[in-house]
């Protein structure tokens, strides 16, 4: 039997015709003592080819599309029975990797863990866009792989893996329904993907080769999925997550802000939305009404805008359909229309055809703007793209270049002290510090805010006095805590006191996490390039989970300490507080 046919024609969750002799019957006999070890690992191995019987260790790469991929996959599999994992141990029954193809250290990296897992004699699953875009790599030979429009079908995969049949599903004949169950990394935030694919046909790119053209899903279901999780999941910030949240909506007859409007009529008053990445040449014509709808209370003054070089040459040579002036012209708009507005943008150093004028030219844009986020890479030639065929510069010039203009944006490290002293308003979701003593949120601009960690924090908004800046976040005292599902210019409740109690407190989100998806979280591989990324703050998702990934061979550059993205597990949210919430008269 064909396996890959077979299952192009059975609905999502389903499982293959089987017979006596092509389905293992799994006979359970009592065995005890030393002597029959044997015969236990022999009983293990035939519980795990049980459907929604096995452990699963799942690790993911790449961008804010990649981690919501990865979360449904671990809904779809939990809902199904089987247990999830992030801890490479001994008794996991089948590993599945979900990688990233923009550069080739992260491939790397995929490739190895692939090749960890199999050395181990264990079944291995690959997703995400290695496969998708190269599926004849020779390391995948004999893998089962999970096409990235194929997430839906993920239990068919597993189960015909865990039985040793390899099955490959790499079509894109639809897009994975936004409605299917979720295991979150974060279960405060809600990663929904407005799109697959782009209408970008960059020469460096190899995401275009795994998520093809541009594909859009309606407004209707991505606003009904936004209300559902917020109304009914204690989810409490929204990501957009797309290859270009510019693009959105041009092959379906809609656009971008006639979606933001929709999405903002339904957030619940305490729920925070950010916009995703997006490349100048279609947001240029949204300009005005995106910078108007930046300005509403319940969106983060914040936008992910790729430069990627200073130079026309080089953005013509990387076919980015845009000049630095657009790209000026982005920023200059929503600086000047959007107060605080935070603009973070991506940078390759050392595409093959820049040579030092072009390179002063990327310096100019940099120094020009002193973005407090830029992801900066050295290029890296991707297989089957036309860049790959470009003769490259010397590796050395390529270093040189990456370390000045690094130490350049590194050495902007006064990029928030107007802040200090000042008093802001922060929403707080379920992100810790790296030394596990701080609460993580963002203001308004979404600058990070490090305030104590108290864990009934989460989910909620907090008034705070700025008392101290660095280079990446600063610190601040609590003043006010707001009801769960408030905030101000959010609706017209008031702020509240905190209280020493030690027998009450406001559970409000809890029981909406309760009863949400389910209580177990998972984690995703943020490893980068040691040589530039290291002790990188924010790895491949820049320090704020965008999707620079999707679009470029982009990588976070910033050097300081990481404040960022370990999320509480359920269990640890909501433990007894000694603070109790009083309203004033």
């Amino acid at each position: 039997m064909d396996i890959e046919d077979s299952l192009q024609s059975l609905p999502a969750g389903g499982s293959l015709p089987s017979d006596e002799n092509s389905t293992p019957q799994v006979a359970y006999k009592r065995v005890s003592g030393s002597k029959n070890a044997a015969g236990r690992l022999q009983q293990e191995k035939a519980a795990a080819s049980v459907p929604g019987c096995g452990l699963i260790y799942m690790k993911t790469q790449g961008c804010a599309h990649n981690q919501s991929d990865s979360e449904y996959m671990a809904g779809l599999l939990s809902s199904y029975g089987y247990n999830i994992t992030h801890e490479w141990t001994d008794n996991v029954d089948l590993f599945l990797f979900n990688s990233c193809t923009v550069k080739g250290p992260s491939q790397d990296t995929f490739i190895n863990g692939v090749e960890k897992a199999r050395s181990q004699g264990k079944p291995v699953v690959v997703a995400g866009c290695v496969p998708q875009g190269a599926p004849s790599t020779k390391q995948l030979n004999g893998l089962s792989i999970v096409g990235t429009q194929q997430i839906h079908r993920v239990v068919e995969v597993v189960e015909e893996t865990l039985k040793g049949n390899a099955v490959k599903l790499l079509g894109h004949r639809q897009r994975p329904s936004l409605d299917l169950p979720k295991v979150r990394k974060n279960p405060f935030i809600e990663i929904v993907p407005i799109s697959t694919g782009c209408l970008n046909h960059c020469s460096y790119c190899k995401t275009k080769h795994a998520r093809g053209d541009l594909g859009s899903y309606e407004p209707h279901a991505i606003i009904n999925r936004v209300k559902s999780v917020t109304s009914k999941e204690g989810v409490t910030e929204v990501w957009l997550s797309s290859e270009d949240t510019g693009a959105y909506g041009r092959d379906i007859g809609s656009s971008l802000p006639e979606l933001l409007r929709g999405i903002v009529e339904v957030l619940p008053a305490g729920v925070m939305l950010r916009v995703g990445m997006t490349n100048p040449p279609y947001i240029l014509e949204h300009l005005q009404d995106v910078c108007k709808i930046l300005r509403h209370p319940q969106v983060y003054a914040f936008l992910h805008v790729p430069v990627q070089a200073g130079s026309n040459a080089v953005l013509d040579a990387m076919r980015r359909e845009y000049t630095v002036e657009d790209f000026e012209t982005v920023v200059d708009t929503l600086y000047s229309n959007v107060p605080g507005c935070t603009v973070s943008t991506d940078i390759i150093v050392g595409f093959p055809t820049e040579n030092d004028e072009d390179f002063q030219g990327t310096m100019q844009v940099v120094e020009k703007y002193k973005f407090p986020i830029c992801n900066i890479s050295k290029f890296y030639p991707r297989p089957g793209t036309l860049a790959a065929k470009m003769k490259p510069l010397d590796s050395k010039t390529i270093m040189g270049r990456s370390r000045h203009l690094s130490s350049v944006f590194n050495g902007y490290k006064d990029s928030f002290k107007h802040l200090l002293g000042t008093e802001q308003i922060i929403f707080v979701n379920g992100e810790v510090s790296a030394d596990k003593k701080h609460c993580v949120g963002h203001n308004k601009n979404y600058v990070q805010v490090l305030v104590p960690l108290e864990e009934w924090y989460n989910g909620r908004c907090l008034r705070v006095e700025v008392t101290d800046y660095s280079r990446w976040s600063v610190k601040a005292k609590v003043l006010e805590v707001y009801p769960a599902g408030t905030a101000p210019g959010h609706d017209d409740s008031q702020s509240v006191r905190l209280v020493s109690n030690n027998k009450q407190q406001d559970a409000t989100i809890a029981d909406r996490q309760e009863a949400g998806s389910f209580a177990q979280t998972f984690e995703t591989d943020e490893e980068a390039d040691e040589e530039e990324c290291g002790s990188c703050s924010a790895s491949c998702s820049n320090g704020n989970g965008d999707n620079c990934c999707g679009d470029s061979s982009a990588c976070c550059s910033q050097k300081g300490p990481s404040p960022l993205r370990q999320p509480l597990h359920r269990s640890q949210m909501f433990a007894q507080t000694n603070l109790l919430l009083v309203c004033p008269q």
